[in-house]
């Protein structure tokens, strides 16, 4: 009798912490650093001798808790990883490569637009080359093609400010996670494997290599007892419970960089970090481009003012001055009578008929529309990229999530079962108990 005993009241210990287990579960349904439970459930069979002169003899204890164990699977953890470092990657490069487009956009005031008004202003003026309101419309013009060369180059300037800004903070919550990872890692240790406190540790550890993973690439080692240490090109970032942070570097005219220990890293490839740092070197080259456009700009129009002769005979002044960039540019302060319409040779309109001639394969209205169609292109690629990693990424955690996350269906037949074999275990505790009693009622 009190085998029996023993074994419905170990059978009771184990289902009532299995209904705490699922509760857990259910209680948790909604959280995503949360990976479902169950429990590890074995024999208490004892095997030993009462006497030498006789054989072995098996006392079945019924059953006990071994441990709880979490539905993880730890190929699908690290695809997951490295496939939600990619979907945040293309995400942000492509947000800010559409920044860039709305900054050589200009409010619907680009420079490609402005261009061609100038150009239809030279027209307009080779046909009546002495119309003071047409000379005035044409120096209108290209100030106000210098305005839009200024005000984009300022755009451009201001999205990657922006970028530096994002970057930073990246890199500061880049640092708090490798902090949380590093204060895990100190209180795993020492923390027995299969129990709650454990379980929950292990939770924190991979929501934090989840933050890790989609900010930065990085190298993961898992050690004994759950430990994890970061590592990235050879410098590590977390060792057991020290943490290197990672220090952002803005670099003027090109991207950032980062730094651990005081060491310039490589290039982030993966994660923000590695969208930012690749939206920002296209977006960077786009403005280098624009001050070559510019200068270009200078030159053409300067030569082209140069060639012809003002209403007094005089060689043409320079129309617009720089120092090598589109923020530079800026007018001369010209009047309508320093135009040097005329041709050398005294034709009235000769060298305004030549300023056509400006619209040339590598001008700068062509090669101003060659910058937007390649801004225009890197953004329509990187978007199939976004779109590829994300239903990529998708496919990955739906693969994880049969196995990790908690099913509510599956929970309520749980509870189900175990409020059934509960009942059960009760029951055997009475018979025990009922019998016991109908034995001492004999004597």
């Amino acid at each position: 009798m009190s085998d029996l005993l023993s074994i419905g009241r170990a059978a009771l210990r184990v289902n009532s912490r299995a209904l705490e287990v699922v509760g857990t579960n259910v209680a948790n349904a909604e959280n995503p650093n949360y990976v479902r439970r169950s429990l590890n459930i074995g024999d208490t069979t004892i095997y030993g001798t009462t006497n030498p002169l006789y054989g072995n003899y098996i006392g079945t204890g019924s059953v006990a808790v071994n441990g709880i164990v979490r539905s993880s699977d730890q190929f699908l953890e690290a695809a997951t990883r490295q496939t939600g470092a990619s979907r945040v990657k293309t995400e942000i490069a492509v947000q800010w490569l559409d920044q860039g487009e709305i900054a050589l956009a200009n409010n619907q005031s680009d420079i490609g637009s402005q261009l061609t008004e100038l150009f239809g202003s030279a027209e307009e003026l080779s046909a009546v080359p002495f119309e003071p309101a047409l000379r005035g419309q044409f120096l209108g013009d290209i100030e106000d093609t210098v305005a839009r060369f200024n005000q984009t180059a300022s755009n451009l300037s201001s999205t990657i400010s922006l970028m530096d800004g994002a970057a930073s903070q990246e890199a500061a919550e880049l640092n708090s996670a490798l902090a949380e990872l590093a204060e895990v890692n100190e209180k795993l240790r020492p923390t027995r494997p299969g129990t709650s406190q454990h379980i929950a540790l292990l939770d924190q550890r991979d929501a934090a290599l989840t933050v890790i993973t989609e900010k930065l690439d990085v190298e993961i080692s898992f050690g004994d007892n759950g430990v994890v240490d970061i590592s990235r090109a050879g410098t590590n970032l977390v060792a057991f419970d020290t943490v290197s942070p990672v220090t952002f570097v803005a670099n003027a005219g090109a991207a950032f960089d980062i730094e651990i220990g005081g060491a310039v890293q490589p290039p982030p490839t993966d994660g923000t970090l590695g969208g930012l740092n690749r939206a920002q070197s296209d977006i960077a080259a786009v403005a280098t481009n624009l001050d070559s456009l510019a200068v270009q700009f200078a030159n053409e129009l300067n030569g082209w003012q140069a060639n012809g002769r003002t209403d007094g005979g005089a060689v043409g002044a320079p129309v617009v001055s720089h120092s090598g960039t589109a923020a530079s540019l800026s007018a001369t302060g010209l009047t309508a009578d320093d135009l040097a319409l005329a041709s050398p040779t005294g034709v009235a309109n000769g060298n305004i008929l030549a300023f056509v001639d400006l619209r040339t394969p590598g001008g700068t209205e062509q090669q101003y529309e060659g910058l937007v169609l390649g801004q225009a292109q890197n953004l329509l690629s990187t978007r199939s990229e976004s779109e590829a990693a994300t239903a990529f990424d998708l496919a990955t955690r739906e693969a994880r999530d049969r196995v990790s996350v908690v099913d509510l269906d599956r929970e309520a037949a749980d509870l189900i079962r175990l409020q059934q074999s509960y009942e059960a275990s009760a029951r055997i505790v009475q018979v025990a108990r009922e019998t016991i009693q109908s034995v001492l009622a004999i004597f």
